[in-house]
């Protein structure tokens, strides 16, 4: 399997164990090796020691990690499902959306008490083990530290970061504050789609991106706009909320009438035209907010799925 900077192998060692080793190459220069030594911090600041403590976190556990002359290996336990795979029929799953959440939720919080903020969460980077069906939070290589704890992890937050389909708004904006709310806008991104059966936001760029949020959650309000969004790096973006831009109302020469449609349809629509339970519709509207500050938190999210 290759990434953008490593690519992962399946071998066996020992007495026949299945390994999974992550090898950065050198020769992908310094931002590779940037990648490797923040997954590398990452993991051994979350300290999954044992198997038992990956099963119960729902983080990979990091075994061992090696320096060699032309890479850097990271060795991990070999698992052959991501959740992407279960989600390539695109099909509406209830049964693994809810399970999805619940153990995925329970591996954030535990990285969020130890102020990691994945960064990056994305079916492509979330493990299973197929024989008991047990989900691990992978692939630590845009990892920070949350903005928000007095701890540094020694990186600069100077490049972009995150999958676009479950990127937090914020992000899309030029912030590189990344806080516990971006992991919670992802882990609802990704619910939402396994709920439906499709992504919800599938821009080809970041304005288009931030395009389809508009359509789905209608346009941040005026305060959001004051008070968070003017603070953003990119905030001359806001004028894509301008009223009298009437390009948002057009469809491209290569897209039908009913994909246009389709494409805008709100967020409340689609929740109602795909039967989502109201417990799963009050997860969604309140983790996809473009406000930071009222999106759901990780400790209520648990508490909702307890009762």
């Amino acid at each position: 399997m290759l990434g953008t900077f490593a690519s992962v192998e399946k071998r066996v060692i020992g007495q026949g164990t299945c390994v999974a080793y992550k090898i950065y190459s050198k020769s992908h220069g310094q931002l590779a090796f940037r990648h490797y030594k923040r997954e590398l911090w990452a993991l051994k600041e979350l300290s999954v020691a044992t198997k038992e403590d990956s099963a119960q976190n729902h983080i990979v556990q990091l075994m061992d990690h090696q320096e060699l002359a032309n890479s850097y290996h990271l060795i991990f336990p070999f698992y052959s499902e991501t959740l992407a795979m279960k989600m390539n029929i695109r099909t509406k799953d209830p049964e693994l959306a809810y399970r999805f959440l619940q153990q995925i939720s329970q591996g954030l919080q535990y990285m969020h008490q130890r102020n990691i903020i994945h960064c990056d969460l994305s079916p492509s980077n979330i493990l299973i083990d197929s024989s008991t069906g047990c989900m691990f939070i992978c692939d630590f290589g845009c990892a920070h530290s949350d903005a928000c704890s007095d701890s540094g992890d020694g990186f600069l937050a100077d490049e972009e970061i995150g999958t676009r389909y479950y990127k937090a708004p914020e992000h899309l904006f030029g912030s590189r504050a990344y806080t516990p709310a971006t992991d919670v806008w992802s882990l609802g991104a990704i619910f939402s789609e396994i709920l439906i059966g499709y992504p919800l936001f599938n821009g080809d760029s970041d304005i288009e991106q931030i395009g389809k949020l508009v359509f789905r959650l209608g346009k941040p309000s005026l305060q959001v706009q004051a008070e968070e969004m003017a603070n953003y790096p990119d905030a001359n973006k806001l004028i894509f909320f301008d009223d009298n831009d009437s390009d948002m109302d057009d469809y491209s020469d290569d897209e039908s009438e009913e994909e246009f449609t389709n494409t805008r349809t709100s967020l409340a629509a689609i929740l109602e035209q795909e039967n989502v339970p109201q417990l799963g519709r009050n997860i969604i509207t309140s983790t996809l907010t473009w406000s930071v500050k009222e999106r759901l938190t990780l400790p209520r999210l648990n508490t909702l799925l307890s009762l």
